[in-house]
């Protein structure tokens, strides 16, 4: 049995609450490779989000289970506790893999509950998930089903996707509304953008009633130097001239990201007034969720 932090609300506890206003608008934060600001983006998105008043899931699909430990988990490490592998194995349900996100390490001292915010946690043996997905009748349409089960009960779900345009990442287009694209500024990490939409497509001509679509573009790590400015101002041209309605807030390069990640806290309790915790507020208000009335 997990031991939450004081003030922590067990998802057991939100269920039997009754859902919420809902249901959940489910974003996927995709890219063909690695390193390209998927889970620090769904990470800080959603954690916005929350503090806005929006009651926020992110789910890791991740072998690497960078969410979860952003969030506050070493899911390997807790014994007992599930994961998505498990509901792979069929072991456990989904609803037993959310947790609330923490501000801090797990067991640590200090380490509190982030208010609105809820994590499905990872497992390394993630590694494995093509392969068992692979052998599955509706294999495309498994995540589809877990989050369908819980999507009333959120106002916003964020999938972290896995580097690759594999058969968890079909899964992921196929349970969203809509896919939100990240690379870094350059040329060559551009050119994803056509490859996850042309991966979008076929999916969508393979399978009936998926509707998610590229809606937004999230250019991250943008250089902040003059000597670098030259590839950012490329960059953005490029996105502009073919993503222009598409185009979120850009997210700039700092190395509070890697410091915060390694504290395990979200950029706005680590660094609340820094301007890259500023970005992703704007980010998250150019998502349509701004701070939500009491």
């Amino acid at each position: 049995m997990l031991t939450l932090p004081p003030g922590a609300i067990p998802f057991s506890h939100v269920l039997s609450a009754g859902p919420l206003a809902g249901p959940a608008k489910i974003y996927a934060m995709v890219n063909q490779s690695g390193g390209a600001g998927k889970t620090t983006s769904a990470v800080n998105v959603a954690a916005s989000a929350a503090e806005y008043g929006w009651r926020t899931l992110i789910v890791d699909g991740d072998a690497q289970c960078d969410a979860s430990v952003a969030c506050g988990y070493e899911p390997d490490q807790m014994e007992g506790q599930a994961t998505l592998y498990d509901v792979l194995l069929g072991v456990a349900n989904f609803e037993d893999t959310i947790v609330p996100a923490l501000a801090g390490p797990y067991g640590a001292k200090g380490t509190v509950a982030i208010e609105n915010l809820y994590i499905a946690l990872a497992s390394s043996e993630l590694e494995d998930a093509e392969q068992m997905l692979a052998t599955r009748v509706g294999r495309e349409f498994w995540l589809r089903g877990l989050i369908e089960s819980v999507r009333g009960q959120f106002d916003l779900i964020i999938i972290d996707c896995p580097g690759n345009l594999g058969l968890y990442v079909v899964n992921a287009i196929v349970a969203c509304d809509e896919v939100i694209g990240c690379v870094k500024p350059g040329w060559k990490e551009l050119r994803a953008l056509t490859r996850i939409e042309l991966k979008i497509e076929e999916i969508k001509r393979a399978l009936g009633g998926v509707k998610a679509f590229l809606g937004k573009v999230l250019v991250v790590d943008v250089p902040t130097t003059r000597s670098q400015g030259a590839i950012y101002d490329d960059s953005k041209k490029s996105v502009a001239s073919a993503y222009a309605d598409q185009m979120l807030p850009m997210v700039r390069r700092s190395p509070r990201i890697p410091e915060a990640y390694a504290a395990q806290k979200v950029l706005r309790i680590y660094d609340r007034t820094g301007e890259v915790t500023q970005d992703y507020y704007d980010i998250t208000k150019a998502l349509g969720f701004k701070r939500r009335k009491k």
